[in-house]
């Protein structure tokens, strides 16, 4: 009996341990992608993201609201009944005499449909708000898509940053540990004083220091970008290394990126949309004063003894107008105008807004150019400076500050080029988004994986 019950309990158990066991499960049970390429990290989170969600679940709604708009041109059914119960059954007098015209209880069902024959563009006009909002939803939900992206490959590149930066504090502790080892050798021979030894010593605490720094960095950036591809804050990704795609070819000219920037951003996109959106209330505006055609018919049951007809049908056509309103219908259409310029005015002050932010781009990706064109010349020189102060202080024609100081330069210049290489990445991708074509670069890339849940 014992022995079953063990059996039973391992059975219970066994998937809650092999669930809790498994090496880093997502939030929604699929594997978390460790290491990730950058394209794979952005197709993690694309799919994954709350906002990305949150997005999709707008579009859904505005897609539903464009049904509604459109119901307005289908025949409406209306059905409904009511049962009267009468203290006394209803009569009349004729001559005196007390006629009974119906039942002391009456069930009545009413069957109606109404068509609107034609509103001088009232549902046509509610049809193009619906289309216009959902054009501005779409294209803001392809905005958050690209802050998403973006803000991944921000985060990517930021890890593999730190990593960049950990390898040359590494780097410059091994110098100083070599250079340590090459001035206690001198001070044992007697050739240099201890001063030297205690420079040394020196140095190679304070690269240790940097070096924990360093590794601390690595462990935040990794879990900055695990929340960027919607994980958990406290859980890390580790970048694969490798090539980082980025357009080929050089920069185009900062006009030819202003109008692109013009025509593809989704935002911009967004807001003509939305003029659209106020251009047609203005027309659903001036239809209220017009009036509305339409069609109903019905069928009536009256359960009502007395009445010789219970089956009815009808037919009707008929209009109406609204004749006064308390002016409400003139304020609506003066709202509606003031609406279309309002938006107007926005999409102005956008699109200069976005050709700053177009030069501000430009102007990065050159900086960032010429900075790591620099630092690689200086990465060069602090290389060759290091080995002819090394060469010196072995042969004791430099003291141990030469050398500490042609070390911290070429650590200096290391850093320079592995910050400008990321900047002139970053850069360039945030030129791709002030563009509008950072999704369209990446689509290409982002194709499925071989597996479900797998990132590549």
């Amino acid at each position: 009996m014992r022995t079953t019950s063990c059996l039973l309990a391992l059975l219970f158990l066994m998937p809650a341990a092999i669930q809790g066991g498994a090496s880093g499960p997502g939030e929604d049970g699929l594997p978390v992608p460790s290491p990730v390429s950058l394209v794979g990290a952005v197709r993690y989170a694309l799919a994954h993201s709350r906002e990305g969600r949150i997005a999709e679940r707008d579009v859904q709604a505005a897609e539903e609201g464009k049904t509604q708009a459109t119901a307005g041109w289908l025949p409406r059914l209306d059905a409904d009944a009511d049962y009267t119960a009468y203290s006394d059954p209803p009569a009349v007098l004729i001559q005196g005499t007390q006629v009974q015209t119906m039942e002391r209880s009456v069930l009545k069902a009413r069957v109606t449909a109404e068509q609107t024959i034609y509103d001088f563009g009232k549902t046509g006009s509610r049809v193009s708000q619906a289309d216009a909002r959902f054009d501005a939803v779409e294209r803001g939900a392809e905005m958050t898509r690209e802050r998403i992206a973006f803000e991944v490959i921000s985060a990517f590149l930021s890890a593999r940053r730190a990593d960049q930066l950990r390898q040359v504090a590494e780097e410059s502790l091994g110098a100083a540990r070599e250079h340590r080892k090459v001035a206690g050798d001198l001070y044992d021979l007697g050739v240099v004083a201890r001063n030297d030894v205690l420079a040394a010593d020196l140095q190679v605490a304070r690269d240790e220091g940097v070096l924990i720094t360093a590794e601390n960095r690595v462990e935040l950036s990794r879990s900055r970008l695990a929340l960027r591809m919607g994980l958990s804050g406290e859980r890390t990704v580790v970048p694969a290394q490798g090539d980082i795609p980025v357009p080929p070819g050089s920069v185009p000219p900062l006009p030819e990126s202003v109008n692109a920037a013009w025509e593809k951003r989704p935002d911009i996109r967004a807001r003509g949309a939305l003029i659209h959106e106020r251009e047609a209330a203005v027309s659903a505006a001036r239809a209220e004063f017009a009036p509305t055609f339409f069609g109903q018919g019905g069928y009536v049951y009256d359960s009502n003894a007395f009445n010789p007809n219970p089956n009815t049908f009808s037919l009707l056509f008929g209009g109406r107008i609204n004749l006064f309103s308390g002016f409400s219908d003139e304020a609506a259409k003066r709202e509606a105008l003031l609406g279309v310029e309002r938006r107007k005015e926005e999409l102005a002050l956008l699109r200069d807004e976005v050709a700053l932010s177009v030069k501000r781009a430009h102007l990065g990706v050159i900086e960032a150019e010429k900075k790591k064109a620099i630092a690689e010349v200086a990465v060069g020189q602090a290389e060759e400076n290091l080995r002819i102060q090394n060469n010196r202080y072995r042969e004791g024609l430099a003291i141990s500050t030469e050398v500490l100081d042609a070390q911290t330069l070429l650590t200096q210049a290391k850093v320079a080029l592995s910050n400008a290489t990321f900047d002139l990445f970053e850069s360039r991708y945030s030129l791709l988004v002030e563009r509008g074509e950072l999704l369209a670069f990446l689509e290409p890339l982002l194709a499925p994986a071989s597996g479900p849940g797998q990132v590549r």
